[in-house]
């Protein structure tokens, strides 16, 4: 088992030298990857601002980490794929894996705030189809020598894409979100399930039914990645999602307060098949943060880390 850690909520970094020494601590540690949240742009909702209001580009700020360190992963979680279009989203995550050495992985998304949507000027009402189009067609940009992609609204010949991505066939596509479509789209063309969120039934449910699918698609399990966050140490009160924007996140994991406690919850994850699981502590400044993956990385990771 492999362990991530968020680095939501970007405010509480005060700037991104904190985020850089944290990280480079991290990769010290021996943790897998560190998750980057995305929004272009947070909606304020009755004229209010959302409780997170600081959203960096993460191609830039992964960029800027992957300079800092040697071995540590950056994982685009979740990447809202209808916002960029795909030639230019499959530049930036190829370029980004050529400069970190392989380290990215990327858990696509549909997306989820319709108000930023209008704002960036993408489609809401058809984000699930444009996501399953645009991994396509980055797809056949990263692997084909002569790309050709016709699709409902891109179409693409007679060019040359270079760079391809360092890792092979391209960057991991790790697949976010539950429900029908999304376990659809895992099981057709995902590297591996990211759902959002901690719902245990819902999170085992998932997993059964990809492993059926996967099994009649003749696809191999063990190339494919199950991953899940998990709420440890307690709730992070300031870190709740704007009010309004909620996107049916739940939670049905108690709250945890010791090592063993801990220890228990990720060796039932391991149980479940997760290979990685993206820990979620609270916490209120980047000292803290550093305590909390010391921690972590003392006391729970030697039990179950992989």
């Amino acid at each position: 088992m492999r362990f991530s850690l968020p680095l939501y909520p970007y405010d509480r970094w005060q700037g991104v030298d904190a985020i850089g020494a944290a990280v480079v601590r991290a990769d010290e540690l021996g943790f897998a990857a560190v998750a980057l949240p995305e929004h272009v742009v947070m909606p304020r909702r009755d004229g209010a601002s959302a409780p997170s209001t600081v959203w960096y580009d993460n191609f830039v700020l992964a960029g800027m980490l992957a300079g800092l360190t040697s071995r540590i992963r950056f994982q685009l979680h979740a990447m809202v794929v209808p916002y960029r279009h795909p030639v230019v989203a499959a530049k930036l995550l190829s370029t980004l894996d050529t400069v970190s050495g392989g380290r990215v992985t990327v858990v696509a998304a549909a997306g989820w705030v319709r108000r930023e949507f209008e704002l960036v000027g993408a489609d809401y009402d058809r984000r699930g189809a444009l996501t399953d189009e645009y991994l396509a067609a980055m797809k056949v940009l990263w692997t084909e020598d002569d790309p050709v992609f016709h699709g409902p609204t891109v179409d693409l010949t007679d060019l040359d894409f270079r760079p391809r991505c360092v890792q092979a066939p391209h960057v991991p596509l790790w697949i976010g979100g539950g429900g029908r479509r999304p376990l659809r789209r895992a099981a057709a063309v995902g590297d591996g399930w990211a759902p959002l969120g901690d719902d245990v039934a819902a999170l085992e449910a998932g997993i059964g039914w990809l492993r059926r699918e996967l099994a009649e698609r003749g696809r191999d399990e063990a190339s494919f990645t199950f991953s899940a966050d998990l709420p440890i140490l307690g709730e992070d009160l300031g870190a709740k999602r704007p009010t309004g924007l909620t996107h049916g996140r739940r939670s049905t994991v108690e709250a945890t307060s010791s090592a063993d406690q801990v220890v228990d919850l990720l060796r039932r994850y391991d149980a479940m098949g997760l290979a990685q699981v993206n820990l979620i502590f609270p916490w209120t400044s980047p000292a803290e943060y550093v305590d909390r993956m010391e921690w972590l990385a003392a006391e729970v990771a030697p039990h179950v880390a992989g």
